[in-house]
């Protein structure tokens, strides 16, 4: 009976995780794949507490699963090799939810950390009517404020050149930026969460503009934003191969970002993406800030 029993349990835990595997054919298989880390847990919690009844075979299989679930996370804390930083570069995100009126603490936020260019998502009139309270330091900028939450902007304290590209829907603005005197394009975007076969779709269709826009540039590049993926999902492959870019996590942690109010089960779907020759010098998650989503901050060195 307590066989049975363990045994139905880990089934009931590896269905979900092997559906996610399938996560580019649905939507809902995808939504599955986000959650790797929490199988694990699943599975390392599982097998130790069949051991404690006894059942060898059944923990031995939990445990075996789970260490291979960790061991596939090593890359995201195995430190990066040092280098010498000849141009740095301080970058903060902000996804900063829509119904966000807690500006005082991103304006905070934005005094502490001092970014170089701040990526903000989910850009409403009323907040982008307070940014002149900042404009003494970030002089030159781009925004392109919504009702929706497909508002977006940039601010910086270089003088850059701007593009706003709809990679698959007029709704969705996605804003391209070349800094003055630097071979380096930001990609700022925020494709739609996929909480329907038809935004799964647009999102897929989204990932694949920005691939191809990408591979077609001659320059090194940044792709920031709320993905609205983590990078376990299958789907993720669609921004990233064929090109040099590669997940900034890498050495720095999983360092989830949403949901900011539920931390137990948050998930990294606030993204940083860089092309070969850039390289990581930090790389971290803010603080609460009254929005879903924890503000990302990344110094890169070009």
């Amino acid at each position: 009976m307590k066989a049975k029993l363990f045994w139905g349990l880990f089934v009931l835990g590896l269905l979900p995780f092997l559906m996610g595997f399938l996560g580019k054919y649905h939507w809902i298989l995808d939504g599955f794949s986000h959650f790797r880390v929490y199988y694990g847990f699943y599975f390392l919690v599982l097998g130790l507490v069949s051991l404690l009844f006894k059942q060898k075979w059944i923990s031995i299989t939990n445990v075996s699963l789970s260490i291979l679930i960790f061991g596939n996370l090593f890359w995201f804390y195995n430190p990066q090799n040092s280098f010498e930083v000849v141009d740095e570069i301080k970058i903060l995100s902000v996804n900063l939810l829509s119904s966000n009126s807690k500006y005082e603490e991103i304006f905070a936020l934005i005094e502490n950390e001092n970014p170089d260019i701040i990526l903000f998502q989910e850009l409403t009139h009323p907040f982008s009517e307070r940014l002149p309270e900042i404009s003494g330091v970030y002089q030159h900028s781009y925004l392109n404020p919504s009702n929706g939450v497909f508002g977006i902007g940039f601010l910086s304290k270089t003088k850059f050149n701007f593009e706003t590209l709809y990679f698959t829907s007029e709704r969705i603005p996605s804003i391209i930026i070349k800094l003055e005197n630097k071979n380096l394009v930001l990609i700022g975007t925020h494709p739609p969460p996929p909480i329907s076969e038809d935004l799964f779709k647009l999102r897929n269709q989204q990932f694949d503009s920005i691939n191809i826009f990408v591979r077609a540039l001659s320059s090194e590049v940044v792709v920031i934003g709320d993905l609205n993926t983590t990078s376990f999902s299958p789907n993720f492959s669609r921004i990233t191969e064929g090109t040099s870019l590669r997940d900034s996590r890498l050495g720095f942690g999983l360092q989830p970002s949403w949901n900011a109010q539920i931390p137990f089960i948050s998930v990294a779907i606030d993204h940083v993406l860089v092309s070969k020759e850039i390289k990581v010098t930090d790389r971290r998650v803010g603080a609460d800030i009254g929005s879903d989503h924890l503000p990302v901050i990344i110094e890169i060195a070009i």
